[in-house]
């Protein structure tokens, strides 16, 4: 009840405040777990994301988030696993591994930050691919546009934008073995998958990822 009515709410707020669109939901797959590997800007990227979804998802936060009361509270109402970033956790690991096993859809920033250095995205984390390569299941490159000129990093004030969701075709990696021998090859499809979520940004921002 929660989950529905929070993302009623968050969703008709986006569409009419900040003129909220979404594109190319066709090309979800209709059957079987994915990952949905999206670009973080803004902490608006949290609420955009409701715009380009239309089934029940799961989604991660840092584990901080979870510690304050009503938040916590909230997040996990609305399917959200804590996890601990700039650090190996290999309990949350097994967690997602187990809900896409199940069956489960999962959205997942692989940049794990909104914070970019010299005007450049951060290199992709490669968690979301080993959970990709273990499960078998296809990536889903997904773009937020305009959030971060909505609300930068350390501001607070908001300008209002049209905010853009694209979701591209699914992209079926090929098969490597998820070992510490293969750990760059892991790291290049990573990168690869987040070349082309940023092929689908529309906005002046577009880096590529190496």
């Amino acid at each position: 009840m929660i989950y529905t009515i929070s993302f009623f709410i968050i969703y008709y707020f986006l569409k009419i405040v900040f003129r909220g669109e979404a594109r190319g939901l066709h090309n979800y797959p209709r059957k079987g777990p994915f990952i949905a590997a999206f670009n973080h800007n803004s902490y608006m990227d949290i609420l955009a994301i409701s715009l380009a979804i239309n089934f029940r998802v799961h989604g991660l936060g840092k584990r901080e988030l979870f510690e304050m009361p009503f938040l916590g509270w909230w997040l996990r109402k609305m399917n959200v696993h804590p996890i601990v970033r700039d650090a190996g956790d290999e309990k949350g690991f097994r967690h997602l591994l187990d809900l896409l096993k199940s069956g489960a859809r999962l959205f997942i920033s692989p940049e794990g930050t909104r914070k970019w250095k010299d005007g450049k995205p951060p290199r992709a984390r490669t968690g979301f691919v080993r959970l990709a390569q273990l499960v078998k299941c296809p990536i889903v490159p997904v773009a937020i546009s305009n959030t971060r000129e909505i609300l930068a990093p350390n501001s607070y004030k908001i300008r209002f934008k049209k905010i853009v969701v694209r979701v591209g075709k699914p992209i079926y990696l090929p098969p490597v073995e998820v070992t510490l021998e293969n750990k760059q090859i892991l790291q290049e499809q990573a990168n690869r998958v987040m070349n082309e979520v940023y092929k689908l940004v529309i906005s002046p921002r577009k880096k590529k990822i190496v």
